[in-house]
């Protein structure tokens, strides 16, 4: 069997992102000037452990996705 050489290489994947989970959710007091909502959440890393502590400003479905955490993911391009 003789081997085969791609013309197009795959290019290399980036990193993962390592990203913070919400471990609680809730609402702000009040909004601040120039906010969108009032909901937030308390970010923590899985990973490395890094509190980030409260957000505000975000949609339900970005504290569900999560935060990237700045620990892990600095010096990933």
């Amino acid at each position: 069997m003789i081997a085969q050489l791609s013309l197009f290489p795959r290019p290399p994947r980036k990193p993962r992102r390592v990203i913070m989970k919400s471990v609680d959710q809730g609402e702000a007091p009040g909004k601040m000037p120039g906010w969108r909502t009032t909901s937030g959440g308390h970010f923590v890393c899985q990973k490395c452990g890094h509190d980030d502590g409260w957000s505000f400003d975000m949609t339900w479905s970005e504290i569900m996705r999560g935060l990237p955490c700045p620990k892990c993911n600095e010096g990933k391009a």
